[in-house]
C-alpha cells in the first residue's frame, strides 16, 4: 500500500478506510486497538468468575448470587447487543466505543468496592451494558473496513479475547481473598484503550453518501441461517462453560490439575487456531471457514461426552471445541457482513450478538433441566445435538464472493 504524505488530507477527509488504504502500519495499528475490548472482556469475565466466590461471601450473598449476577451481566450485553451495532451505523464508531469502555471501566471498577448483594448485581449488569454496546461497535468496526482482509481482522477480536481469558485468573489469584486491586488495574487497563482510540483511530469510520436502507433489509436468507446457527452455538457454548468443569471433576473425578488442564484447552484452541482460520476463510471463502468451524465444534461437542476417562483424548477433543469455537461468532458476523448492504454493517453485528446471547441464556438452564437423564446425555444433547444441526444450518448458507464494501 503507498504511504500516505502527512498533510495531504484534511480533517474531515481522513477516515478509518481511508487511513487504513494509504498505510498498511496503521491499518494493522487500527485493528490492534480495535480488538483491546475484546482482551477487556475477556480479562473482567475471568478475573470476576474466578473471584466470584470471595466476592459473594465478602457481601454476605448466598450460593445462588452466583447465577443471578451471571443472568444480569448477560442481560446487560443481550439487551445492548443491538444498540452497540446500530450506533455504529449512525454515530461516530469511535465516540461509541470509548463511551462504552468507559461505562464498562467504572463498573469494572466499582465491582471491587461493592458491599451489598444488589448493588453487587447493579455493578455486573452495568459491566454487561458496556460489553454489549463495545462488542458489536468494535466487531464491526474490524470487520467493514476492508472485504478481502474481514476474516484476518475480525480473528483478532478472538484471540485478544482468549488472552483475556487466559490472563485474569492469574493477575487476581496471589491477590486473593482480597480483590480491589485486580479490579483497579482492569479499570487502568481501560483507561489505556481509551487513551489509545483516542490518539489513534480517526473520528470518521467511513465517508458514504447517507442511505435510508431500513433495518428490515438484513434479514436475507444467509442472515436468517446465520441467527439460528448462533442461537444454537450460545446454547452450546454456555452448556459447556456452564458444567464442562462439573462433568470432569465430579462425573469422571479427575484430580483438579488434570481438570484445570483439559478445561484450559477451550481457551488455548482459541487463542492458537482463531487467526489461523480467518486467515484461510478469508482466502477459501467465509462460508468454508464458518463450515469448518462448526465441525470442529461438533466433533469437540461429541467427543467430550463420550471418551469418558480418556483424558489424552479429552485434552485433544476439548482443543479441537476451542479451536471452533474461538471463531465462529465472528465468521458468522464476517459472512453477515458479507451478505447485508455496507450502510448497515454494524445493525447486522449487533443482531447477530443478540441472537447469540439469547442462546446464551437458555444454555445452562436447558443442561441442567436434562441432567436427569443421565450427565452424558445432557452434555451430549446441549452440546452435541446443538452443534449438530448448527453445523447443518452452515452448509446451508450461501457463499458471497462479491466485495459490498463501498470505498469512498
Amino acid at each position: 500500500m503507498p504511504q500516505q504524505q502527512p498533510g495531504t488530507e484534511n480533517a474531515e477527509s481522513v477516515t478509518v478506510r481511508s487511513v487504513s488504504r494509504h498505510s498498511t502500519r496503521q491499518f494493522i495499528l487500527i485493528l490492534v486497538i480495535a480488538s483491546i475490548p475484546a482482551f477487556l472482556e475477556g480479562f473482567d469475565n475471568n478475573l470476576f468468575t474466578f473471584g466470584a466466590p470471595y466476592i459473594v461471601h465478602n457481601v454476605h450473598g448466598t450460593s445462588t448470587l452466583l447465577s443471578t449476577l451471571a443472568t444480569g451481566y448477560a442481560l446487560g450485553i443481550a439487551i445492548f447487543s443491538m444498540v452497540g451495532g446500530y450506533l455504529f451505523d449512525r454515530t461516530p464508531v469511535k465516540y461509541t466505543v470509548m463511551a462504552s469502555i468507559a461505562l464498562f471501566a467504572g463498573f469494572t471498577v466499582l465491582t471491587g468496592y461493592v458491599t451489598t448483594p444488589w448493588a453487587l448485581f447493579v455493578m455486573r449488569l452495568g459491566v454487561g451494558v458496556g460489553v454489549g454496546i463495545f462488542q458489536p461497535a468494535a466487531a464491526a468496526l474490524l470487520g467493514d473496513i476492508f472485504f478481502e482482509t474481514r476474516g484476518r481482522a475480525l480473528s483478532l477480536f478472538s484471540v485478544l479475547f482468549g488472552l483475556g481469558l487466559f490472563v485474569g485468573p492469574y493477575l487476581i489469584g496471589p491477590f486473593l481473598p482480597h480483590y480491589r486491586i485486580p479490579f483497579v488495574l482492569s479499570g487502568i487497563a481501560a483507561l489505556i484503550s481509551l487513551i489509545l482510540f483516542a490518539i489513534f483511530i480517526p473520528r470518521t469510520y467511513k465517508v458514504l453518501e447517507k442511505q435510508n436502507i431500513k433495518l428490515s433489509g438484513m434479514f436475507n436468507r444467509n442472515v436468517i441461517i446465520l441467527s439460528l446457527a448462533i442461537f444454537l452455538f450460545g446454547i452450546t457454548l454456555f452448556g459447556f462453560l456452564g458444567y464442562y468443569s462439573d462433568y470432569l471433576l465430579n462425573i469422571l473425578r479427575l484430580n483438579s490439575g488434570v481438570s484445570a488442564g483439559i478445561y484450559s484447552m477451550g481457551g488455548l484452541g482459541g487463542l492458537i487456531c482463531a487467526f489461523p482460520i480467518g486467515y484461510l476463510a478469508d482466502k477459501i471463502g467465509r462460508k468454508q471457514g464458518l463450515i469448518l468451524a462448526s465441525l470442529l465444534i461438533v466433533i469437540g461437542s461429541v467427543g467430550m461426552f463420550s471418551v469418558a476417562h480418556n483424558v489424552l483424548l479429552l485434552f485433544v477433543l476439548t482443543f479441537l471445541f476451542g479451536a471452533g469455537w474461538g471463531i465462529f461468532v465472528v465468521l458468522s458476523i464476517g459472512l453477515a457482513q458479507d451478505s447485508t448492504h455496507d450502510a448497515i454493517a454494524g445493525s447486522v453485528t449487533g443482531w447477530i450478538y443478540l441472537i447469540f446471547n439469547v442462546g446464551a441464556l437458555l444454555g445452562g438452564p436447558m443442561f441442567s433441566v436434562l441432567i436427569p437423564l443421565g450427565f452424558k446425555a445432557a452434555g451430549l444433547i446441549t452440546l452435541g445435538l446443538s452443534s449438530i444441526i448448527s453445523f447443518v444450518l452452515s452448509l446451508l448458507t450461501r457463499p458471497v464472493t462479491r466485495s459490498n464494501i463501498e470505498m469512498p
